[in-house]
């Protein structure tokens, strides 16, 4: 009786979390997301079923928690602050999956509410994406609020169109899930428009991810003509992309792949300083400055890697990145072969081809998007 109860207010914490995922940045208090604040609520629940998975994600868990406390030989307690939340909030996503998982445990038609509000979610982040684009497409004064500045291109209220791009992905990807199985036409026009708006984010990351999840389902669905008509609609697309002054709507731009390579060899630098167990669990920022002498605190990107991985190796070490991708390959084998692991499969693939350009992995939203899908795909 305790279980169930604790499940139905698990619903209500899942469907709260799902409400507030669209709005993104613009109601965060600070540094604090409300939405982390929501799946912080999962710390209140001990659940006594755990999936079989949770012990290899407890693994990494306790080996980034050691990380920060060996971190402590070089760095101050206040120093470690920023990390610690980092682990906290890491630590809370683990928690809320296992709430999800639970949920799902009682009813399995939860799954399908599920995967339609993820869909849901997307599309309202799209929506939201062209009204910014629309009535607000110049943010280069963001800059100042410690923000990439953004010039024509659909950032929505993520603020970043890499983070937007991503979630649009997602979206498309279990639609098109939701396609191949069922052949409903208003679902191919609902792919039109995800497609249309990922196309004016200019994120090349994003590009990628779509066409690496769109690829992950013509295999596993042998739907080989959907995906060839889909790339091909696509880099149409992205032909008769206008483009207005500022270099973020030029994709053949350089800047920013220099930039990237910068972040990776600070990153490995960093890596190189303690390469066991690293500098702790996301002291990026603090090792950036105490260890290498460069960073800016003021910055948003400064607590981040532009590749997860690299910012795993970095911060737990080699020891850490190891438990991290056992912990996935354990995941990975676990996935059912039906619409739900197609979906997760699609998106997991679509997610570490974007990974290796922007530090999704630990964005907040993702880890909450990516815990649902993998609650409603275990087996």
């Amino acid at each position: 009786m305790a279980d169930t109860r604790k499940t139905k207010i698990a619903g209500k914490i899942v469907f709260l979390w799902l409400i507030l995922f669209p709005f993104g940045q613009l109601i965060n208090i600070g540094r604090f997301h409300p939405i982390d604040l929501v799946a912080w609520l999962g710390m209140l629940f001990i659940f006594e079923k755990k999936p079989d998975i949770f012990k290899y994600l407890k693994n990494f868990i306790l080996l980034a928690l050691f990380s920060l406390v060996i971190s402590l030989s070089f760095l101050n307690l206040s120093e470690i602050e920023i990390g610690l939340l980092y682990f906290l909030r890491f630590l809370s996503y683990i928690l809320f999956f296992i709430m999800i998982w639970n949920f799902v445990k009682v009813d399995v038609k939860i799954k399908d509410k599920i995967f339609y509000s993820l869909i849901f979610v997307s599309v309202a982040t799209a929506i939201f994406g062209w009204a910014q684009y629309i009535f607000l497409p110049d943010l280069r004064d963001l800059k100042y609020l410690g923000w990439d500045d953004h010039y024509f291109r659909l950032v929505g209220t993520f603020l970043d169109p890499g983070f937007t791009g991503i979630i649009l992905v997602f979206g498309f990807l279990l639609a098109l899930t939701k396609f191949v199985y069922k052949k409903r036409p208003g679902i191919f026009f609902l792919l039109i428009f995800l497609m249309l708006t990922i196309a004016f984010t200019y994120s090349r990351a994003s590009y990628l991810a779509l066409f690496a999840g769109i690829f992950t389902i013509s295999f596993l669905k042998k739907t080989f003509k959907v995906s060839i008509f889909l790339t091909t609609f696509f880099l149409l697309l992205v032909l008769l992309l206008p483009r207005p002054s500022g270099s973020g709507v030029q994709l053949e731009r350089t800047y920013s792949i220099k930039s990237r390579f910068v972040n990776y060899s600070e990153t490995l630098s960093i890596f190189k300083k303690s390469p066991i167990f690293g500098a702790g669990f996301n002291n990026i920022c603090v090792s950036r400055q105490k260890l290498l002498g460069v960073g800016d605190f003021g910055s948003h990107s400064c607590s981040g890697s532009d590749s997860s991985l690299l910012l795993v190796l970095a911060t737990t070490g080699i020891i850490g990145f190891v438990v991290f991708i056992h912990a996935i390959y354990k995941i990975l084998r676990s996935i059912n072969k039906d619409i739900y692991g197609m979906a997760f499969y699609s998106s997991f693939v679509a997610l570490a081809v974007h990974s290796l350009f922007v530090n999704s992995i630990f964005y907040p939203w993702i880890m909450g998007w990516m815990g649902l899908l993998t609650a409603i795909a275990l087996k």
